[in-house]
């Protein structure tokens, strides 16, 4: 997936900021793709030069001066070209240092795994607990009509039962590690 195909779709929302686009990720999609600010603003600054986008800046008296990003015809272009051209691999292989040193496990102290993997359960919930804010927030603008709404409880729904599988499987890795003693 493509950064710069993420920004393009946000925007076709409405005119943004770097920082209001980080915080539309942060609140909708960072579930399923993450991004920094600074990648944000180092790719806003590729997608100008490409025509895909384009900024005005707003003047503002007692704090630094807003640039606001917008979509252009040729982002828009390329946005429902990319839409439409779904990948043929579904899912991609992820690193995943905790589950390397799962596998690894067999080295350290059992009481310092279980703590480890209560750590993880704690860490999936605060997830969840963020995912039903998120949820808030959809079900307040599918009230008001934001027809996009019924696909981004798609994607949210996919998050939490991705989340509670984690959590599942940390507390089956607890219960055998227990029987294991």
């Amino acid at each position: 997936m493509s950064l710069s195909h993420t920004l393009l779709g946000l925007l076709s929302y409405k005119p943004m900021t770097g920082y209001e686009i980080k915080q539309l990720f942060d609140c909708s999609i960072q579930h399923f793709w993450n991004a920094h600010i600074s990648q944000i603003y180092r790719e806003l600054t590729r997608m100008d030069e490409k025509g895909w986008i384009v900024h005005h800046t707003q003047e503002q008296t007692s704090k630094p001066d807003k640039k606001i990003y917008s979509i252009t015809d040729t982002g828009s272009t390329e946005f429902m070209k990319w839409l439409q051209d779904f990948p043929d691999e579904f899912e991609k292989v992820e690193r995943n240092e905790f589950l390397v040193r799962i596998f690894f496990a067999s080295r350290i102290d059992k009481a310092a795994l279980t703590y480890e993997l209560k750590r993880y359960i704690r860490k999936a919930q605060e997830q969840l607990d963020k995912y039903k804010q998120i949820g808030t927030g959809i079900q307040t603008e599918a009230e008001s009509g934001e027809k996009d709404a019924f696909f981004w409880r798609m994607t949210l729904r996919r998050g939490v039962l991705s989340t509670e599988a984690a959590m599942k499987w940390a507390e089956e890795c607890l219960q055998l590690i227990e029987e294991e003693r």
